[in-house]
């Protein structure tokens, strides 16, 4: 633990003290990437939190699969990866209900966080841009935002005035699994009205690895809605409608056996509106609200439908802005009431519903050469179970930060958060068998808040030809909880229709042709996580009318258990060197991307074997910079290497895809 922490800061010292005499003498240029996503509006350069910025062409060229595969070649972004139909991201080795995942600010109400295999509803391929916050957010978000926030950005409600109309169109095909993937934007305005009507889709069939088709591994989806806001010098208002309808392939639990899907739809309609005031010290409110009816079905091999998911609710925000120069800040209220059920054999908890509450504020002191920044939220979550009765949980969070400016481009800055996280209905209420996970899942209704006390530290550098990024970051938790196998099995024999629960698989009073599972808890022991991202950009030279650059990352992360072990699915280090060329045509890029072994394991774990995928791009832009037409070709995995995930629950059984060659034509006029 001790060691990766001075890893980290000596390959941060190392290379920020040689380049600096470099950086000085270059001409700093702005940072023009504005966050959004966090309460106080600033470059990303001076956020005090690791922040990650993805526009649209960043989006396609990662495009892979579901979101947390998408965002997996991110710095200090892993991925659960359940196969081709349900993926997960997972921040600083945190994931579940440790990171939040926005939908333009604002929850996705889908059963994601319930199981590996549940996918996410928010999908980056109509995205406009996506945003990533690493690092305690529970200020803004709440609790259970103590490893991140991703924030998918659609401008499913326009937020600009349209003159005309503009037209945003994607058309691609991968090689791997025969896939099409599709999006359509139409954006029009009629008078100070603005709208938007949207639509996309993918279709591919079962993916290649280097072992072979993987089984059953195929996945659909499609998402159509609009939009229409009012538009004036004051702000905007409006609505949006989204319809979301996703099928996948499950792998088999036996090779010989066919292989179930999964089937869900999600209706969500939602309101935003951002206005300019002049009220008392207030110059800004804005506000957010959102309802969602998310189902899906768990049909079997043969076709019969099994078990049934439900999840529906809304979720609101406001806030106040206020700035006067030197100071802003905001004060907000969310608001969140979600009833979740399952209906099935395999159904592992009961109808539940979750309230939360809370009330923040935020602000930032700013003297040009250094600053402070500092918050406190207050919340109270209500988890209400049909069979185990209600628990009730009240949360403090707080955080405190300064940083310098000690010169031109140069930004340092460090934050001490508490964040307090209350246990949600799946860890305190489970009970059943989870066929997906392959376990018998036991929660604890007595288990009680998990706290965390974060440090981190981070360093920016942005020049002309130079930048960097250093963070570093410490979290001690308290009562951290994680399922942990408990030591004895779960049988089910369908012949006598019994079950019951025996010491271990050799007992002889489990039925000769039983069905067999561990049984793994739901626990709290003390936990630490250690780790950083670290990135470098330099331009090398012009040569043939084109701009060389390099650049390169690594992110780590280990966590510990105090009383000794780790807690599991930790994911491994990750290291990317990359080469681009780039003019008003044409960029290229060429990079490998290397993922450690990893062998710091939990009890019940086996170690997974690190890989090396090479990766490269081509984009031409017929018309230049500003043209309407981009072609993309984007290949993966170039040398077919065989890669496993250490964070997936599949890892043993189902390989990340081989050899990939994506087509992408992208228009805009």
């Amino acid at each position: 633990m001790t060691r990766s922490v001075l890893l980290c800061g000596a390959a941060a010292a190392t290379i920020l003290f040689p380049f600096s005499a470099l950086a000085q003498d270059s001409t700093a240029v702005t940072e023009q990437e504005i966050v959004v996503t966090g309460p106080l509006e600033g470059s990303r350069i001076e956020s005090l939190q690791g922040a990650e910025i993805l526009l649209r062409d960043d989006i396609v060229a990662a495009l892979n699969g579901g979101l947390g595969d998408t965002l997996d070649s991110t710095p200090g972004i892993a991925t659960t990866f359940f196969g081709a139909g349900a993926s997960r991201p997972i921040i600083r080795g945190l994931g579940e209900d440790r990171v939040r995942i926005l939908q333009n600010g604002i929850g996705a109400i889908d059963a994601s966080t319930a199981s590996p295999d549940h996918a996410v509803t928010s999908d980056g391929l109509d995205a406009e841009r996506i945003e990533v916050l690493r690092g305690a957010a529970a200020l803004a978000y709440g609790g259970n935002a103590v490893g991140g926030v991703v924030n998918v950005i659609d401008q499913s409600i326009p937020t600009r005035q349209r003159d005309g109309v503009r037209v945003d169109g994607l058309a691609g095909y991968s090689t791997v699994d025969d896939g099409f993937q599709g999006a359509a934007r139409v954006g029009f305005g009629v008078g100070d009205f603005a709208f938007t009507l949207n639509a996309s889709e993918r279709d591919a069939s079962a993916y290649e690895t280097p072992l072979g088709e993987a089984l059953n591994q195929w996945s659909e989806a499609r998402t159509y809605g609009g939009g229409a806001a009012l538009v004036r010098d004051w702000g905007h208002v409006g609505v949006a409608v989204k319809q979301t309808e996703d099928a996948y392939g499950l792998l088999p639990h036996d090779p010989s056996e066919p292989g179930g899907r999964i089937e869900l739809e999600q209706t969500r309609i939602e309101s935003r509106g951002d206005f300019r005031i002049d009220l008392g010290p207030f110059d800004r409110i804005d506000y957010g609200v959102q309802h969602s009816d998310y189902t899906h079905t768990e049909f079997e091999g043969d076709g019969a439908a099994g078990t049934r998911f439900f999840s529906e609710g809304w979720e609101a925000r406001f806030e106040a802005h206020h700035s006067d120069g030197r100071h802003q800040g905001v004060i907000g209220v969310q608001f969140t009431d979600v009833d979740f059920n399952a209906e099935g054999d395999e159904a592992f908890i009961t109808a539940t519903n979750t309230q939360d509450a809370g009330i923040f504020a935020i602000e930032r002191y700013d003297l040009g050469g250094w600053g402070l920044e500092g918050g406190l939220r207050y919340e109270r979550r209500e988890i209400d179970n049909i069979s185990a009765g209600a628990r009730e949980f009240d949360n403090v969070s707080a955080s405190l930060g300064a940083f310098v400016r000690p010169a031109d481009g140069w930004f340092i800055g460090a934050t001490l958060a508490h964040t307090e996280r209350a246990p949600t209905a799946i860890e305190l209420f489970s009970d059943g068998p989870h066929l997906a996970t392959e376990n018998y899942e036991v929660g604890d209704p007595n288990l009680g808040q998990e706290t965390a006390l974060s440090f981190e530290t981070s360093a920016r550098y942005s020049g002309s030809r130079f930048s960097v990024e250093a963070n570093l970051f410490a979290i001690e938790f308290t009562d951290y909880v994680a399922l942990v196998e408990r030591g004895d099995v779960f049988w089910l024999d369908e012949t006598t229709d019994t079950s019951g629960f025996a010491p271990d698989e050799s007992d002889p009073g489990i039925p000769v042709d039983a069905e067999i599972l561990p049984v793994f808890a739901f626990t709290q022991q003390d936990a630490t996580f250690i780790g950083g991202e670290l990135v470098l950009r330099y331009a090398l030279f012009e040569a043939g009318g084109f701009e060389f650059s390099t650049d390169a990352a690594l992110d780590i992360v280990n966590a510990n258990f105090t009383g000794g072990g780790h807690p599991p699915r930790i994911p491994p280090r990750s290291f990317t060197l990359g080469l681009e060329a780039e003019n008003a045509n044409w960029s290229a890029r060429i990079e490998a991307v290397d993922t450690a072994d990893q062998d710091r394991l939990s009890d019940f774990e086996t170690e997974t074997e690190g890989y090396t995928f090479l990766n490269a791009g081509l984009a031409w832009r017929p018309q230049g910079e500003a043209g309407a037409w981009t072609l993309r070709i984007d290949g993966r995995n170039l040398t077919d290497e065989l890669g496993r995930v250490h964070s997936s629950f599949l890892k043993d059984d189902l390989p990340l895809p081989g050899r990939n060659v994506r087509f992408t034509l992208l228009t805009s006029f």
